[in-house]
This record gives C-alpha cells, sequence and structure tokens, in this order.
C-alpha cells in the first residue's frame, strides 16, 4: 500500500497544504472503485469560496505505486508533482482504504437493485467506471500521451462537465421518481415528539407512512436529502429522499431540520468529539436539543399541527394557538404593605417569542409586544414562587409607574389594598421667569401636587409621592433654553447667551405654557422681538453711475445700517442696543447684505443719502435685488430703460452685416449683438460658446459693423492662420495682417498698424513683442482660447492686460478648467477690479465655494458674472447638427506588458504608502511623472523601454479599429497626448498601408493649414494628432470617427479635440471611441471624471480633473 512518504514525495511543496485540507475535512463525495487497471479513487475536494474541485487517481497496488493523478482545479498544471487537493485525497485514503457510503445509495445504484437499468440509462449515468478527462497526467510528467494513459484510453475529448451532469441527472430522477416510488411519494409523515423540562427542550421524530418508525439519526436523514439518495429506515420503509417524498404539511418540518443540521452540525461533531473526515462515523443523533433560535423555527413549522408533547413525564396531544394568554397577577394587602404573585405558567424565553404551556394549548407572546413588561418579568422568574412583597410607602410609585403597564398584559386583582394607599395627586407647574440683571435671566419651575410644593431640580422631598416622569420632562424643557444652573436657588439660568435668550422668548415661552403656568416679570416683559424692517431700494441713472438710496419706514437709518453692517445670514436675530431683539427670518436685508458685499460699500457709504457705483454693475443688481415681502426696488425711468436694452438689442438690424446675412444662423445673430451690447456699454465679456459653434464668425460679423480702428486678436501659434484664413474668407473688406516672422519682420507690421483693420499675433510672440505695443491703442482687443491666461501670474497673462484698448472681449468654451482663479484672471483682464482683488475673490468667494461647498457663495458669483458671460450649448442651439455617439473600447493587456504594469503599480503604491499627505503635496512633480509612466505602459510599453519586444493590446485594438472604418470609408482622427505614441501609430498605419497626415507641436503653421486644408478634400483617411497641438481651433469635419488613445486628466481637453469633427458643417454621425487598457489607471481616471463635480459644473456647467489636484486617497484608488 501506499505510503506516506511516497505521497511525501509525490507531492514536494504542496505537501504541507494538502495536509492542511485533510484536516481540515474538505474531502467531499469519496468514491473507490477495484478494477482491472487498479484501485480508482474520485473524490470532491472544497476549496475556496464555493469551488468544488474533482480529483481522479489510479493506484497500482502491486507496485504501490500512483499511476494517474488529475485536478480541474486552475493551478494543476503549475505543479511539477501532486497538487495540494490530489495530496489531501490520498491522505484520507491512507486512512479508510476500504471506505464505503455507510446506509446511503445513489439514485443509479437505487435504480439498478430496482431492475431499472433501462431508465438509468436514460438518465446517461454511467455505472461501469470512472470517465476520467484526456488531460489526467502522471504526477511525474508534465504531459500524458493517450496510448500510455490507461485511464484515458477510449475516452472522449470532450465531456459534459462532471457537476453539470449529475445535476442534470438529478432532475430528470427527480421528475421519474412519481412513477418509481409510486407507493411511497408524497405519502411519507413526519411527526415529532416534543420532550419539556426545566432544563432544556428536546424533540424526536418518528417517520413512516402506515407503521412509523423511530429516527434513529437526524444527520444521516438529511445528508440522504441532501444528496437525493435513498434511505432505509426499515424493512418496510426505503425510499429516495426529496422534499416531494414527504406529505404536504410534513415538508415545513424536514425544511426546518435542515437548517437545524446546517446550523449545529459542525458543533455538533466537535462536541462529540469526532473529525468531520469520517463522515460515515458520524454520532446518530436521535435527539436533538431545540434552544431559543430552534423552538422559534420548530413551531413555525408546526402550524397549528397537533403533536405530542411531553410535559412532566406525561405525554399529551397539544397544538399552537392564536389567543391571548390569560395570565393572573394578584396584589393582596397584608401588614406593612402588600403581596405580589404571578401565576406560574411553564414556558421558555425565545429569540422572537415567550413560549408558554398551557391547558394543552402552546401560547407564543412576541418580545416585541411585551416592551416594559420584560424586566418584570425577568425579576419575578428569578423570585421563590413568583411572589414580591412592597412596603406601604413603595405602593404609590408601583401604582403610578409599574400597574398601568401590567394592566395591559395581565389579569390583575387588588385586594386589601386602601385607595389611600395608592392615591397620586395630579402634579401641575409653574414657572417663574425673571431678569434681575442685565445679561442674566433665572428660570424656577415648581410642581404642585395640591398644596403641597416641590422644585423639580430638587430630588430630595416625598419622591414616591411624586410623579417623577412628568417632573422629568419639564426640567428638560425648561433646561434646554439655559446654559447653568444655581444650586442654591435650584433654578436655571440664561448668562450672557443672547441666543438661548432668543429662543426662551420666541419658543420656550410658548412650550412651557402648554405644560404649565407662565409667570414673566416686568423686567423681562420690557424686552421686546420686533419684525424684521421693510427695506426700500431705490436705483437711479447718474450720469456714467449708478445711484443707490436705502432706506425704512420701519425703524431709524442708524438702527437699520447697525444691523446690515453686522449682518448674519445664518442669525434668526439681531438685538439692538436698547436690548430689544429684531427678528430675521423673514426679511429684506439678505438681498441688499449681498450686494453691499458684491459692491464692496463700507458703513460710511451706506450713511450717506446716495450711493455711487460703477455702470458696468447694473445688470448684476438688477438681478440681485429681487423685490420681496419685504423690500421694495424703486428703478427710475432712464435705468429701466437701459436695463431694457441690455437684455434685448436689436440683433439683426445693428450687428450682422449684409455679407453674413444669409450665412450666420439665429444664435450666431444673437451672439453678435450680445458682443454690440457689451461694447457700447463699456462692458468687457466672454463668449463662452461650445466648441464647434462658430466663436471666430460672431467676433467678424461685430468686427464688420462696429470697427473704427484697429483691432488686436491674440490667440494660440496655432491658430494665427487660421484666424487671417477666416477672416479673408468672411471679411475680405478687412484687411488683416499677421504679425509673425523674425523681431525685424513683426516690427515692420506693428509700424503700419493704423494702415490695417485687424492684427492677428500669438501669446507667446506678444509677451515677447509687449514693449512695442505700448504706444498703440487698439479699438478691440479680443483674447481666442481665453484659457491661455488662466494662471493670472504668467507673463502671457500680464501682456494681454497691458495692451490699451476701448474694448476687450474673451472667447473660450473652456473658461474654468480647474480652480475658479482661472475666471478671475479672465474678467481682470476684461474689467480690472469687477471681481475684485485676488485676494478677496479667494476669501469671499473662492475658498467657500470649494472647499465649503458653499451654494450661497456660488449662487453670488454666479450672479455677478451671468451678464457677461454668454455660453450656449450644441445641443440647445443646433437642432440640425448630426449624433455624436461616444463609446469606451477596452483593451486586455496581457503577458509581459500587465507584467511591467503590475510592478510599477506595486512601486507606486509603496512610494504612496510611505508618503505623509504634506510630502504629496510636495512631491507633485514626482507623483505625476510615476502616473504619466502608467499611462504610457497603459499605451505601449516600449514608449519607456527601448528593448521592449512584447505587444500592445491598445494598439492592436486600434489598428484593427481603423482598419474598419478606412474600409468602410469613413474617415479618421486619431488623439494622443504622447507624440511618441503618434509616431508608432504612423508607422503602424504604413504597415497596413494606410496612408495618414500627422501634426504634432513641431510642425511648421504653414505645413499645419495645408494639411488641414488637404484632408478636407483629399482621399488620406487618417490625421494623427498631438492633442495638445491640435486640440483646438481646427475645423476637421470631413472626419466621422474620433479615437481618443489614451485618456487625458481634462475631459474638457478631449471634448474640445472631438470638436474639430463634431462642429458645423459636420454632415453624418460622429463616432467618438475611447480607447482604454482594462483594469488599469486608465479606466480609473474615466471613472473619476464622471463621478467627481468640479468647479465649472457648478458656475458653467462644465467638469474637469487634474492631476495634481488628487489626494492620497484618491491616487491610491487610481492604481486599484
Amino acid at each position: 500500500m501506499i505510503t506516506r512518504e511516497q505521497i511525501r514525495k509525490l507531492a514536494g511543496y504542496s505537501y504541507s497544504r494538502g495536509v492542511d485540507i485533510w484536516r481540515q475535512g474538505k474531502i467531499r463525495r469519496f468514491q473507490i472503485k477495484t478494477t482491472k487497471k487498479g484501485r480508482q479513487i474520485q473524490a470532491d475536494v472544497k476549496g475556496s469560496g464555493r469551488n468544488l474541485y474533482d480529483v481522479r487517481i489510479l493506484l497500482d497496488e502491486e507496485e504501490d505505486s500512483v499511476q494517474e493523478a488529475w485536478c480541474d482545479c486552475p493551478a494543476f498544471y503549475s505543479y511539477e508533482g501532486l497538487c495540494k487537493h490530489c495530496t489531501a485525497v490520498l491522505l484520507y485514503y491512507l486512512e479508510n482504504p476500504d471506505r464505503v457510503e455507510e446506509e446511503h445509495m445513489s439514485l443509479s445504484e437505487f435504480l439498478k437493485q430496482r431492475g431499472l437499468e433501462g431508465i438509468q440509462k436514460e438518465i446517461g449515468e454511467a455505472t461501469d467506471g470512472i470517465k476520467i478527462q484526456e488531460n489526467l497526467r502522471s504526477p511525474g510528467n508534465t504531459t500524458a500521451s493517450g496510448s500510455d494513459s490507461m485511464l484515458l484510453a477510449g475516452v472522449p475529448k470532450r465531456k459534459t462537465t462532471r457537476q453539470l451532469k449529475e445535476l442534470l441527472q438529478k432532475q430528470t430522477a427527480r421528475h421519474m421518481l412519481p412513477v418509481l416510488q409510486e407507493e411511497s411519494f408524497g405519502k411519507v409523515r413526519l411527526e415529532p415528539l416534543l420532550i419539556c423540562d426545566t432544563r432544556e427542550c428536546r424533540a424526536e421524530f418518528r417517520i413512516g407512512i402506515g407503521r412509523m418508525y423511530i429516527v434513529k439519526d437526524i444527520f444521516s436523514m438529511i445528508r440522504a436529502l441532501r444528496e437525493q439518495s435513498s434511505y432505509s429506515y426499515g424493512k418496510s420503509l426505503e425510499f429516495v429522499h426529496i422534499k416531494g417524498s414527504f406529505t404536504e404539511e410534513s415538508r415545513p418540518l424536514v425544511e426546518f431540520l435542515e437548517q437545524w443540521v446546517g446550523r449545529y452540525e459542525k458543533a455538533y461533531l466537535q462536541t462529540s468529539g469526532y473529525s468531520y473526515l469520517y463522515r460515515a462515523a458520524l454520532p446518530k443523533a436521535r435527539t436533538i436539543v431545540l434552544d431559543g433560535w430552534g423552538l422559534d423555527g420548530f413551531l413555525d413549522a408546526m402550524g397549528n399541527r397537533v403533536f405530542y408533547v411531553q410535559l412532566d413525564g406525561t405525554e399529551s396531544r397539544w397544538h399552537v394557538t392564536d389567543a391571548a394568554l390569560e395570565r393572573r397577577l394578584q396584589l393582596t394587602g397584608t401588614e406593612g404593605g402588600a403581596e405580589l404573585s404571578l401565576e406560574n405558567v411553564f414556558g421558555y424565553a425565545c429569540e422572537r417569542d415567550q413560549v408558554y404551556f398551557k391547558d394543552g394549548l402552546i401560547y407564543r407572546v412576541s418580545n416585541e409586544g411585551l416592551g416594559e413588561v420584560t424586566e418584570f418579568l425577568d425579576c419575578m422568574k428569578k423570585l421563590p414562587n413568583r411572589t414580591a412583597f412592597l412596603q406601604e410607602e413603595d405602593l404609590p410609585a408601583f401604582f403610578r409607574q409599574l400597574m398601568p403597564i401590567l394592566k395591559e398584559h395581565f389579569q390583575c386583582e387588588i385586594k386589601g389594598v386602601g385607595e389611600k394607599q395608592t392615591e397620586l395627586s395630579a402634579v401641575k407647574f409653574q414657572f417663574y421667569l425673571d431678569m434681575p440683571q442685565e445679561k442674566l435671566v433665572s428660570c424656577r419651575a415648581i410642581a404642585c401636587y395640591g398644596e403641597r410644593e416641590y422644585s423639580v431640580y430638587d430630588l430630595t422631598g416625598d419622591i414616591d409621592r411624586r410623579d417623577l416622569v412628568s417632573e422629568s420632562e419639564a426640567a428638560r424643557i425648561l433646561s434646554s433654553y439655559c446654559n447653568t444652573y444655581d444650586d442654591l436657588k435650584k433654578e436655571m439660568i440664561i448668562y450672557q447667551d443672547d441666543e438661548l435668550f432668543y429662543r426662551l422668548l420666541t419658543e420656550g415661552i410658548v412650550q412651557l405654557s402648554a405644560i404649565g403656568e407662565v409667570y414673566v416679570s416686568d423686567a423681562l416683559k420690557k424686552v421686546r422681538v420686533l419684525p424684521s424692517p421693510g427695506v426700500s431700494v431705490g436705483i437711479s441713472m447718474g450720469g456714467d453711475l449708478l445711484e443707490l438710496t436705502v432706506s425704512s419706514q420701519d425703524m431709524p437709518r442708524e438702527e437699520l445700517m447697525e444691523i446690515l453692517s453686522r449682518y448674519d445670514r445664518k442669525r434668526k436675530f439681531y438685538r439692538l442696543k436698547n436690548g430689544d431683539f429684531v427678528n430675521m427670518e423673514e426679511n429684506g436685508l439678505e438681498s441688499l447684505q449681498e450686494v453691499r458685499q458684491a459692491l464692496q460699500l463700507t458703513d460710511k457709504q451706506l450713511m450717506q443719502d446716495k450711493i455711487e457705483v460703477p455702470a458696468y454693475r447694473m445688470l448684476y443688481l438688477d438681478e440681485a435685488l429681487q423685490e420681496n415681502a419685504m423690500m421694495e426696488v424703486i428703478r427710475d425711468v432712464s435705468f429701466a430703460s437701459r436695463i431694457e436694452k441690455l437684455q434685448n438689442p436689436d440683433f439683426e438690424k445693428e450687428y450682422v452685416p449684409d455679407s453674413l446675412k444669409g450665412i450666420l444662423r439665429e444664435y450666431q445673430k444673437a451672439g453678435a449683438a450680445w458682443i454690440g451690447m457689451l461694447y457700447s456699454n463699456q462692458f468687457g465679456g466672454i463668449l463662452a460658446d461650445d466648441m464647434g459653434l462658430g466663436k471666430t464668425l460672431q467676433v467678424i460679423s461685430f468686427l464688420l459693423v462696429e470697427h473704427t480702428g484697429c483691432s488686436l486678436i491674440v490667440c494660440p501659434a496655432s491658430l494665427v492662420y487660421n484666424w487671417k484664413h477666416e477672416l479673408e474668407r468672411f471679411a475680405p473688406s478687412l484687411k488683416a495682417d499677421m504679425v509673425t516672422g523674425n523681431i525685424q519682420q513683426r516690427k515692420e507690421v506693428l509700424d503700419r498698424w493704423k494702415e490695417v483693420d485687424v492684427l492677428i499675433t500669438s501669446y507667446d510672440l506678444l509677451r515677447r513683442d509687449i514693449t512695442d505695443y505700448q504706444e498703440l491703442h487698439f479699438f478691440c482687443e479680443v483674447i481666442d482660447e481665453a484659457q491661455y491666461i488662466k494662471n493670472h501670474g504668467t507673463q502671457a497673462a500680464r501682456a494681454v492686460k497691458q495692451v490699451q484698448t476701448g474694448f476687450r472681449l474673451a472667447l473660450t468654451g473652456t473658461p474654468i478648467e480647474n480652480r475658479l482663479s482661472e475666471l478671475w484672471s479672465i474678467f481682470d483682464y476684461l474689467m480690472p477690479g469687477y471681481l475684485y482683488s485676488y485676494q478677496r475673490f479667494r476669501t469671499e468667494l473662492e475658498q467657500p465655494i470649494v472647499q465649503h461647498k458653499d451654494e450661497d457663495a456660488a449662487k453670488r458669483l454666479q450672479r455677478l458674472i451671468r451678464p457677461f458671460v454668454l455660453r450656449r450649448l450644441k445641443k440647445e442651439v443646433l437642432q440640425d447638427l448630426p449624433d455624436k455617439l461616444e463609446e469606451n473600447l477596452y483593451a486586455d493587456m496581457d503577458g509581459e506588458q500587465q507584467e511591467l504594469y503590475d510592478a510599477h503599480v506595486r512601486r507606486m503604491k509603496l512610494m504612496l504608502e510611505e508618503k505623509s499627505d504634506e510630502e504629496i503635496r510636495t512631491d507633485k512633480i514626482e507623483i505625476l511623472a510615476e502616473l504619466t509612466r502608467l499611462r504610457q505602459l497603459c499605451c505601449d510599453p516600449a514608449l519607456l523601454y527601448d528593448n521592449y519586444k512584447g505587444g500592445s493590446a491598445k494598439t492592436e485594438l486600434v489598428r484593427g479599429l481603423i482598419r474598419n472604418a478606412v474600409e468602410n470609408g469613413h474617415k479618421v482622427l486619431l488623439f494622443s497626448q504622447f507624440t511618441t505614441m503618434l509616431e508608432r501609430l504612423y508607422r503602424i498605419l504604413e504597415e497596413e498601408k494606410i496612408a495618414s497626415h500627422m501634426l504634432t507641436g513641431a510642425t511648421p503653421k504653414e505645413k499645419r493649414i495645408e494639411m488641414v486644408e488637404s484632408f478636407a478634400h483629399d482621399e488620406v483617411p487618417v490625421f494623427c494628432i498631438s492633442l495638445k497641438a491640435g486640440g483646438t481651433g481646427l475645423n476637421l469635419t470631413a472626419a466621422d470617427v474620433v479615437i481618443h488613445f489614451d485618456p487625458w486628466w481634462n475631459s474638457a481637453v478631449q471634448n474640445q479635440a472631438t470638436d474639430r469633427a463634431h462642429r458645423i458643417g459636420q454632415k453624418n454621425v460622429v463616432n467618438v471611441y475611447r480607447i482604454l487598457a482594462k483594469g488599469t489607471i486608465e479606466e480609473k481616471i474615466v471613472e473619476l471624471q464622471e463621478r467627481k463635480l468640479q468647479l465649472s459644473d457648478r458656475i458653467l456647467g462644465g467638469e474637469s480633473l487634474q492631476a495634481q489636484g488628487l489626494t492620497r486617497e484618491e491616487l491610491l484608488e487610481l492604481l486599484r
């Protein structure tokens, strides 16, 4: 026979883990069959979770060796020798060489025993040997040929999975059993005997059809039910155990026993001293103990069935009743007090119910229904004969606190106890409120019982004759309005707390009056609570300024300004200097206070009869000062007329030149008129239309109508030629020139600036040449892609703000990409000071909105900028624009690419876990570099490793995607942040013989324009574009497929790139594909973008994300 040492050698390093599995009792169905080839072992081994692994082993007993071994666990082929499951089965075999399943018979054996081999064949269960799959192998070899393996001879290559096959067989057998077991199917009865005594509750069971047999082993019965096998109880009772075999009324009890065995089997085995391995030798459980859970479940299963109960050694028939238990409680007067006795009814305390046995009926009383009486029952249960004694002085408290509850649950009988012994006077309360000195209010609470009076805070007198519950509640109410206690006077105090004082006056007196009488001293009556004052605000035009007047009929100006200067919208009141309170919950001061903050009005200005503010505040004031019940707004005729004109300009008449009337869409006409409205009122503004809506054309329309001198266009270098082209196309009457070339060439253009209508330059060149612009004064300055000045400290931002001009306009589809400071910087260019200094903007608006999610601050900022920002989305204005269909495509990395990525993730996790939050904030560059490496590995490891020869999952996905698109006649825009990746993709397209253009930051401006024009008309199907170099300002509507090879942190940048194709002029549906490496940082970036609401979401309706702003937890989340 094979030895343990042989098993150790065959298993190698998996031996110890096999021993653990064997000892933990994870061997399930175990079969041994002797054939000509040797001893065949088949077993199931429980793995992690719900996994159950099939193990097959062939032993040569003459040679004492393992001929073949096989397991369907995933790790089987990674072992040189036996896997841990095979090892465990062999160790189990050493202890059970002749093991069989005691008393159990499989369905196939059951059918065969009854001469039903034909039916057995139909079921399809093989009984002539164990069929083992083709990939069984010898422990010492990594492969096994079909000719050499005895077990594999004649076995088909693929067979139905064993577990599924067995399930199908059981299902078939289950449907056939009513025919095969017609004499017993649905007729087997299961009847219990409940054995009750003071120690525990137990149950035994009888089973049968006619004659009833004692169930000698509950475990074996339930195991037969689980395995749907045949089990014998005696000569006249053997049947295959499925629930359908039992009578309908017995099935709930069978199900209960299944639950009981599942819950207690393991503990039962441990307490019985047996190992779970020896399933055939399980102890025979004829009687089961029913604990609180068990008795509840047993009675649930029995329902209203009558069954036998053995109580006090006597068996009789009982059943559960829904009737209420009648139980007597008797209070009998005796010398010095009274004796309390509770009728003794036998029962058990269960998890859900209290179960009582009385006169053949079983009562179930819900623990929840008992409520407070539970403690009383627990108390009485511990006393001899359920009897207690009450002294005479404790009787009043008993009748006040316990008797009302007890009467709800028991039949109460009172004998020999006089009314005087139980008499309790009803309590009445008196509250005395006084203000003996300024900033101090005293509050006394008195409990009155007829002529007897007590302080509710004094618990030293007649405790047993007082209603302490009601007194405690009165004390609690009064204490909630006070902040200290005077122990000497037994009274509560409000000391130097205006908020508590105000609450007492407005809420407390009302609440105290509901439970008693309230007496207020004359000193306290002098303190008044005044309603909020009505406010009147007048607005009029005074030349180029606005004039405000503020007044109130309800109080003097001094008091009104005093309140306004200290206004806090979170406070419900304001206390005047004379001690009175002003109710601020419904008032007109909130809007006025916001205006005061927005206009930076001082206390001195508020005291003036007229307050002067700049005219550019008129639109903001008109919206902020909306009338309400407590505020009247008076607008004079000139102001109202000016507002009407600003809000409803005459679009077509004033700002649509004849040359563009057939070209401009309605929303573009409105946009041009809006720009004109800003100009005529000496305002600046942001045209923030969605990408692709023609912001350039709207500006050109305005210039054609209004230009009275040279205008300056500042844009990214990549768009300079585009602006020149658009001006020549739509405004040939305007002479435009580009400030480009070398220093001398640029100087020559600037020297003749008065001879041209429009000059176009880049941010970078303006920064270099800013000194040459100091003497020039332009009619209009337009900055395109205004997010280029989002950092107000850069030289580019400073340069555009130094240009002298009469009107400023900003164009951008993303006024806010990451921070609110970007919006401030653009407004600092448009109208310096409008959003205050940056320090004040940061303190009053940016920090409250970003850090505290202050909705009031967000609404205030929205009202401030709304008149000067025009933003329209495509879906709002372009009903005829084709759909944009977006989809994420996932590539599964494997092999060397996956290994490299996983290694870098582990390294970065270690780095982050070792750093503090402060170190993470200071090491932004290092962290960003690591994140970039991870993103490059997702694209192609060759971007980091020159000698990398493995594949790239995303590259192969895109190769097929582009090939399919081109074959179907589509033109494709392919974007990537990494120019080296674009170069690799460009070479791959060459290999595929697919022509393409490539545009990066290194592409000359002239070549850029040439490629864009060519792509619109040539046969080249693919345009490879660097995200940063070509994500803005290009019109590429010839393409209708957009591919983002790698996701960028800021979704707005990707959206801008997509809109190179999805814009005016597009005739086809645009399909946008984001290529993501599955289960990597790329997928997490997209999830985080979708989940995280950023500033522009709340202010302008966009969204963004930045790598540098991620927290430590978010960085780790990216790596999970």
